[in-house]
């Protein structure tokens, strides 16, 4: 096995789809095969070693490295089932995008559709994420529906659209429509949530640290007996991500549950501060 390390030598002046450029798949290859990769780049091709330094180290398990902004590179990660990929500053659109194992970490900001249907593994986004981050497609009917989504920064509109199971944790705000028509899973945002928050939501969590300045009419207040679950998603969140440190897992928060404009049966959690 080896660590490859992909250096940006400029950006291109056009997008790149990263596709194939998987951990695994890349691990038996030579460093000239790695720079003869056609990558698809709209209409054209290009080859990676146009765009990218290639140097390979051993390691024991494949891994591939990232140096350099990249925000034109698009579907890093996108499929990826094993192994770990870093990407040393921005990325583009659709990282992660249907990813089903192994881990994704984007030092940087990221374009739209971050964890976009994505399955499994793990993604960590230490900037800010687009637009319908865990989200579905335009015209599909599940977003995210497995694994974790951790953004540290701010998450833009459609935050979790669609989202059927999973857990996504966003460190500061959320655009509109955040965890809108979710079916199942976990969102968790430490910021401020945008208009039209939870909207259509069927089932599934929204947990907000901060109060909002509303809370939608289609949402009634109630219900306890949820001391043990507070507890132990209270000390889970602490140990993912800072903002979540000050969660007081004894204090269980105010709860809300609907959409009821849509028969749901969702439940919104606002952290007692």
């Amino acid at each position: 096995m080896s660590t490859i390390t992909l250096r940006v030598k400029s950006a291109p002046g056009f997008r790149v789809d990263a596709s194939r450029l998987l951990p695994a798949a890349l691990a038996p290859l030579s460093a000239d095969d790695i720079a003869r990769l056609a990558l698809p780049a709209g209409n054209e091709t290009c080859a990676a070693g146009d765009l990218f330094d290639v140097a390979l180290t051993d390691s024991d398990t494949p891994e591939l490295v990232i140096e350099g902004d990249a925000p034109w590179l698009d579907r890093l990660g996108a499929q990826l089932a094993a192994g770990r990929l870093e990407v040393r500053g921005a990325a583009g659109d659709y990282a992660g995008f249907g990813m089903s194992g192994g881990e994704l970490h984007i030092e940087g900001d990221t374009g739209r559709f971050t964890g976009c249907e994505m399955s499994g593994g793990r993604i960590t986004v230490a900037g800010n994420a687009g637009d319908f981050a865990a989200g579905a497609l335009p015209g599909d009917m599940e977003g995210m529906t497995g694994g974790t989504l951790t953004i540290r920064g701010n998450a833009g509109a459609r935050l979790a659209d669609r989202m059927r199971r999973g857990l996504v944790i966003v460190g500061g705000d959320a655009g509109d429509f955040a965890a809108s028509r979710i079916v199942a899973g976990t969102v968790c945002i430490a910021g401020r949530p945008g208009a039209h928050y939870a909207y259509g939501m069927r089932r599934g969590t929204l947990l907000l640290m901060q109060a909002p300045d509303r809370v939608p009419p289609t949402f009634t207040e109630g219900g306890h007996g949820f001391d043990v679950f507070w507890s132990l998603l209270a000390r889970s969140l602490a140990r993912e991500i800072a903002p979540f440190a000050t969660l007081d897992a004894g204090a269980p928060p105010r709860r809300y549950t609907g959409d009821l404009a849509v028969d749901g049966r969702g439940e919104l959690l606002i952290a007692q501060r």
